[in-house]
Order: structure tokens, then sequence, then C-alpha cells
């Protein structure tokens, strides 16, 4: 070997142990190991390149809570409520927070909140699974469709209702015999605990059913306790494992089926969604079969005679069509009976846990109506105070304290700060309704928040938005403050609410829902006041 090293030329069985000595040396086989490695660590350094890249933060983003990618920030023991309240203490009015790959921007400053929802960039409702199963994931109906299908959906809405005595005396006429309905069953089990039947859900629904399809249900009716339940589920399922799917979308289509239907129960709302929907195309067949063309009886006949009407009209942007239909009417059963039904039983509990408050709401009751009749809609303006403790109610239950979600359809300048295409905007209406900044006790029932120097009852106050605000306000309000008011002071007319003898209800949210402030379950005891029809 020393003459190779020399450099001088070797003779054949040199040159073969010269080979065996580079073949089998141990400098060789480090070169090749140094080689595989050195590419080890440029494609993993290509790839956290790119993930850098594709996970950076977008500049003028609020301050908030960005984590790893793919998931996000998750880590948390908090309770959800109490991971919302964290995050506006700790980064302000206006907030971000991903959630998998997709940025939550939170707002809960109002004047905030109202040039928000305001904006035509935010009026898009968030392509949330949780939504948009329930629309087959078509652009259709009014909760979860957008652009001009949804502006034709809403507006529809709103005229044909409205025709049809939404917002208008004549709705009275509908909602009274509902109210009696509910005196009745509550008259049965009066003086004993009780809790607020399916006699209540079923009144509420009669009231929808009347404008979507003139019928109505007997309270045990099968039919229509079996519609109410399909209702409650969803709700249920919606503030479960589902939302999983809302903010990491592509789990879908990893996710064993037994995973997605067992432990998301995503088998039940499609069921549920299946159901309704066949049992809503039977009474839309029947309303073809019966229905005088332009002169119609309530909104599924408005809308057959406008789908007949837009089949010669080829520009059309409104898909006037049997689908569309169906989920329109789903949405508005869903949207306008549960919310309402909650917010009564919110008032009930609260009414037993302050009857000092009920005290005066009684006596403004028994100066204001005869004693021969129930309360109608021409009272109104003498039950002030009545109106007031309802507004403190919605105050009280933020039933839904995050809003409904928006997502922003264009990159949008808020407050010095940019909310990017495709983040989902919340709405904390919860930090509104409990903010020292806008009320004088933010944790105590007291409806003269609600009254003015005059002694007027003020619907519309700064910080106050139980029926969002904007482009995408509850189309509803009108309707649901009409029944709240027909039933409440019917009720507190005939009643005195009382907590059980020996237990001490308490008026608090049920933590165990995420998304909407459900009131925890109770007993009340109804003790008639006076016999008055």
């Amino acid at each position: 070997m020393l003459e190779v090293a020399c450099g001088l030329r070797p003779s054949h069985a040199y040159l073969s142990e010269v080979l065996q000595f580079i073949h089998t040396h141990p400098f060789q086989r480090n070169c090749s190991h140094h080689k595989m490695l050195a590419e080890v660590l440029l494609s993993v350094l290509f790839l956290i390149v790119c993930v850098y890249f594709l996970d950076a933060k977008p500049k003028n983003l609020p301050p908030g809570l960005w984590g790893l990618p793919v998931v996000g920030y998750i880590f948390s023991t908090l309770p959800f409520p109490e991971q919302i309240k964290n995050l506006q203490r700790r980064f302000g009015d206006i907030a971000s927070w991903r959630i998998g790959s997709r940025i939550t921007i939170l707002i809960s400053d109002f004047a905030a909140i109202k040039s928000a929802l305001g904006h035509p960039n935010l009026a898009t409702r968030a392509d949330f699974f949780s939504f948009n199963i329930f629309s087959h994931f078509e652009n259709m109906g009014i909760l979860s469709s957008n652009g001009p299908q949804w502006q034709h959906a809403r507006r529809f809405a709103l005229h044909h209702l409205k025709d049809f005595g939404m917002g208008k005396t004549s709705l009275e006429d509908t909602i009274i015999p509902e109210v009696n309905q509910l005196i009745n069953e509550i008259s049965k089990q009066e003086g004993e605990p009780m809790e607020i039947s399916n006699a209540l859900n079923v009144s509420i629904l009669n009231v929808i059913w009347k404008l979507v399809a003139d019928r109505r249900y007997n309270i045990n009716d099968e039919e229509i306790l079996t519609f109410q339940k399909m209702i409650f589920e969803d709700f249920e399922n919606a503030q479960g494992p589902v939302m999983l799917l809302d903010y990491f979308p592509w789990l879908f289509h990893i996710l064993p089926s037994w995973v997605i239907n067992k432990v998301m129960g995503v088998n039940i709302t499609e069921y549920n969604r299946n159901t309704l929907n066949d049992f809503h195309k039977q009474i839309v067949e029947e309303h073809k079969k019966s229905r005088i063309p332009h002169n119609p009886r309530d909104y599924i006949d408005a809308y057959l005679d406008k789908e007949e009407e837009e089949k010669h009209n080829p520009n059309s942007s409104f898909k006037f069509e049997l689908f569309d239909l169906l989920i329109t009417m789903g949405d508005l059963f869903v949207a306008g009976s549960e919310t309402t039904s909650s917010t009564f039983r919110w008032m009930i509990a609260l009414m037993a846990v302050n009857p000092d408050v009920q005290t005066k709401v009684q006596a403004e009751i028994d100066a204001a109506v005869p004693r021969d009749r129930i309360p109608n809609l021409n009272d109104r303006k003498n039950l002030q105070y009545l109106e007031a403790m309802l507004n403190e109610v919605h105050r009280h239950a933020s039933f839904t304290p995050l809003g409904i979600p928006h997502m922003v359809s264009e990159d949008t300048d808020l407050e010095g700060y940019v909310l990017p295409k495709g983040s989902i905007v919340m709405a904390n209406t919860s930090n509104c309704h409990f903010n020292p900044r806008y009320w004088k006790y933010p944790k105590t029932f007291y409806p003269e928040h609600f009254i003015d120097e005059k002694g007027k009852c003020m619907n519309k106050k700064e910080g106050f938005l139980p029926f969002s605000i904007g482009r995408r306000v509850c189309l509803g309000e009108t309707l649901a403050r009409t029944e709240l008011f027909l039933f409440t002071s019917a009720v507190l007319q005939q009643f005195t609410i009382k907590s059980p003898p020996g237990e001490k209800i308490v008026a608090e949210t049920d933590p165990s829902k995420l998304i909407f402030n459900h009131v925890k379950p109770y007993k009340v005891v109804f003790e008639r006041r006076t016999q008055t029809i």
C-alpha cells in the first residue's frame, strides 16, 4: 500500500488489494451515510419552510391564539364558555383564535359588532358542517344560504309571512288559542311541582304551523310530539362532537363511519332531516291538490304561486323549487320554535327566583287588564314594565351567547385589523349583555335597565342584541316578541310562580350546553291567583 500512497504504479496484485480496501474501508460507508443524512435534513428543512409559509400568521390579524399547524390552538382544560371569557380578557374586544385550520374572530364590543355585522363582506353564513347538513350541503333555504339566493329567500319570507300576520295584530287570533291551551295544561297540575311540559313547545310550534301550512295540532298529537322531539335532538346534536367537523372538515373523510355516526350523531341528524323533509313534502303535495292559485292561505301556497311564475322567467337568480321550499320550512320551524320556548322557560325560572319583580308585573297587569279576559296586544302600551322584564329575560338568558357564526367573504378592515377571507366571525353578545359599560347592575335581574325617564320600555339599547344585528338580524324578531308577550302576560295574570316547598331553584345556564344557553332543568309550582276566565 506504500507504493499506492506514494503515487507509484501498482501491479495487478496491488490494484486488487486497493479496490478491496476502498470497498471495505469505513470512509466509503460514512460518505453514503452522510449523503443520506443530508438528503433527509434537506427534505425536513424544505418541509419546515413550506409549513412556515403556508402556516404564516396573516398580517394585521387581531391578537389572539395561533397554535400549531393543522390543529391550531385547542389545548385547554377550561370549559368552552370560560375559554371565550379568557380570550376577551387577555386580548381585548377584538381577538383571534385559530382552531384547526380556521381562524375565528371574536368581537366583544357592541359598536364593533354593529359595524362588523353591518358590513356586506360579513353577511355570509359560516360554511359549517353542522349548518349545511340540514340543507344537504346545497345553497338553499334561509339559515345557511348565501349570496343572491339568501337575499331573495329572506326577502320573500319576510314579505309573505307579514301577509299572513307576522308583526300584525291579526296574528293575535292565531296565538290566543295556543295561550289558552297552555293555561289549561298548566291548570291540570296547578299547586304541584311541575316542569314546563311539551305543551309549551307544541303551542309555540302551532303558531309557526299556522303561518307556514295553515294547520294546528292538539297538545298530545303523536305527530307533532315526534316533530318537536326531532327538533330538540337536532339542537342537542349541534352542540356535541359534530362541532369538530366544523373546524376540522377533513376529519369527515378519514374517521371511521362508526365514529361519525355513533360518536358525532350524524346518522341521527340525517335521519331527522330526511324524516322531516318527507313529512314537509307530504304537506306540500296536499297543498298542490287543494290550493286556489293566487289566493294563498299560507306560506306554502304563496311559494307555489311564485314557483309557477318563475318557471317562465329564465333570468331568475332565485331557485324556486320543491327542495328549496322543504329546506326553508325546516329553517322556519327550527328557528321559530326552540328559541322562543327556551326563552319562555328562562322567564318562568327568573320569576320564581325574583318574586318582587313578578309581583310588580302582576300589579301592572291587574291595573291594565279587566278581570274577565286575558291580555291582548291592545294592552301592550299599558304593560311597559312587563315588556321591560321580557327584555331583561333576553339579556339575562343570552340564548345565543356567541350569535350565529358569520364568515368573511373578502379580506376586510375592522378597527385597524384585517379580517382574512374565510375566517369565522362570532359576536360575543353575552359579553355585551353583562358588561358594566352598558348596564347598571349587569349580574342582577333588573327590568329597570330598559325603562326610560318617562317610564316607557326601550327595546333598542346600546349593548343589547338578543336577535343579532345587521344584515342577518333575526327575521322572526317581531313574531317572537309577540308570542312572548301574550304567553307571559296571560300566565302571570293567572298564576303566581314559586319554587317547590323546601327547594330553591336557580336560573342559571345549563353547563352541558356549549352553543346555546338553555336554563338548568327545574320544577316550579303554579299557584292560581284568581279565576279570571
